[in-house]
């Protein structure tokens, strides 16, 4: 078996003329090929919901390949999957090769249900140099991906691949070096990935964040790594919706991915090289206000002035609002889509995923703890000083104002990500009823935030410089009576038990 390490990147056509005559790429004399491949799997996609990718593959005019691969794309386009590849016939498949026992059984199982899903057929031009101290193979994919019954697909990729060592750090300095001069942005999807979403016709749904991984067995430094390259999968898995438009989720999500990034660069700061966060979260907030916009206008459509519009009818000015703010709205996530194509999103995808494999703990640590602190013991510290945090908002929420209230969402909100980033740690039925109390409590304060978002959208656009009383008024009583839901719910969620102590 062999471990295959590769680095994705997709380039536009025009950026892969431009790469051939790369300096980086001169000192080596390239190769061209064809490759043509089939893609199989059962009538009910077994392979597929398994991780596993089982091909034919032409090579040129005679040399056929058999090629078992097992494991996902991972995020920043670096994917290291098991990989087993022997020469054969067309349509024999000889697993054989497959020297992991469970999966050969597996698919020796399957074999006689096997069908043709998809194809690809692309041109690559390769070239294998040496950087530092590995042995790379950058290969330049060109031209279609094809499923039965679908539009063909183009297929315009660059792989950089691992042929001698054992670290990613040489693939990831090379695709920073080539991409100081081109634009080239990690892809998250495999071509199979690809190949599948083709074949089967149904759009992508906006990607939620996974549950966590985490394990005991990690050190805090560990977690933080495993935790930022699961938000870095849900960000590139929203980047084509939010790109395309049309449903604001997207927006949405790729927003909530990176604002679970910042909340654990808060959250294991203690434990993280401060030059390391001084870089890198400046980057991913500039980001993230960069998406704000277009969710804060979807919002307010939907959820101020739709009710709105529902209890008057008809009524003037909130038809002007209502188009004034579609107009504003479409503009936000054109922005939005327009900060996810450039230049600098794809260098600090590549650039944040390379130092994420190579981040370490400062050689001091904070909070009196070395840098090898056991992960349960540092998860209840950190939990307990955002507790403290909410009991001393929430105990002045009698006179709280509306940006009182929004400290106590801010903190709300980092007790809720920690809580999720640390929930393998954690007994399971006491952690779900707190969690459930604190996703009431959040979305109340989320709603009250939303009303003085929308206070502050109307009085921007509206014609007259300050909100008619209509709309004032509705606000004005939609804020009492979320006010008065959230003084109740704190009452219960501060005599309520602690789920990690």
């Amino acid at each position: 078996m062999a471990k295959e390490i590769e680095l994705k990147l997709r380039l536009s056509p025009a950026q892969s003329r431009r790469l051939v005559k790369h300096p980086l790429l001169s000192a080596a004399a390239p190769q061209k090929y064809r490759l043509q491949n089939t893609y199989y799997d059962t009538p009910d996609f077994d392979l597929r919901r398994r991780g596993i990718a089982v091909r034919l593959r032409r090579k040129g005019w005679a040399l056929w390949l058999m090629t078992v691969k097992v494991g996902a794309s991972g995020a920043g386009g670096l994917a290291q999957r098991s990989e087993w590849e022997a020469a054969t016939q067309p349509g024999v498949f000889d697993f054989a090769i497959v020297t992991d026992p469970d999966l050969r059984e597996f698919l020796q199982s399957l074999q006689s249900e096997l069908q043709a899903v998809f194809t690809t057929d692309f041109t690559r031009c390769a070239w294998t140099l040496s950087h530092t101290g590995a042995l790379i193979e950058i290969a330049l994919d060109r031209g279609k991906i094809s499923a039965s019954g679908q539009p063909a697909q183009a297929l315009c990729e660059l792989e950089l691949e691992l042929l001698e060592g054992a670290s990613p750090d040489p693939l990831f300095d090379l695709a920073i070096a080539l991409a100081a001069d081109l634009q080239l942005h990690p892809e998250i999807a495999s071509k199979a990935e690809r190949g599948y979403a083709l074949a089967d016709g149904a759009a992508a749904d906006p990607l939620k964040a996974p549950p966590s991984q985490v394990t005991r067995a990690q050190s805090p430094v560990e977690a933080f790594r495993a935790i930022a390259l699961s938000c870095l999968a849900q960000l590139q898995g929203n980047e084509a919706g939010a790109v395309a438009g049309g449903n604001p989720e997207f927006v949405h999500q790729a927003r909530v991915a990176i604002r679970r990034l910042r909340s654990a660069f808060n959250l294991f700061a203690p434990v993280l090289n401060p030059a390391f966060v001084a870089v890198y979260s400046p980057r991913w907030r500039k980001l993230a206000a960069g998406l704000g916009s277009a969710r804060d206008w979807d919002v307010f459509l939907t959820e101020t002035l739709s009710p709105l519009e529902e209890a008057f009818p008809g009524d003037a000015d909130l038809a002007l609002l209502r188009a004034r703010g579609e107009a504003t709205k479409a503009k936000a996530q054109a922005s939005a889509a327009e900060a996810l194509k450039q230049k600098d999103y794809s260098q600090l995808l590549l650039a944040f995923s390379a130092a994420l494999f190579r981040v370490e703990a400062p050689t001091i640590a904070a909070e009196g703890g070395s840098s090898d602190l056991n992960l349960a013991r540092f998860a209840r510290r950190r939990l307990g000083k955002r507790a403290q945090m909410i009991e001393r908002l929430a105990g002045e929420h009698g006179k709280m104002n509306a940006e009182r209230r929004h400290e106590l969402r801010i903190a709300f909100k980092k007790l809720r990500y920690a809580l999720e980033f640390f929930a393998p740690l954690l007994p399971g039925k006491r952690l779900a009823k707190y969690q459930a109390s604190l996703a009431t409590i959040q979305d109340l304060l989320g709603t009250l935030n939303d009303q003085v978002t929308a206070s502050r959208l109307i009085k921007e656009m509206h014609p007259k410089g300050d909100p008619d009383p209509l709309t004032r008024g509705w606000i004005a009583g939609r804020t009492q009576l979320l006010a008065s839901a959230l003084n109740d719910e704190l009452r219960g969620l501060l005599t309520s038990k602690l789920p990690w102590r």
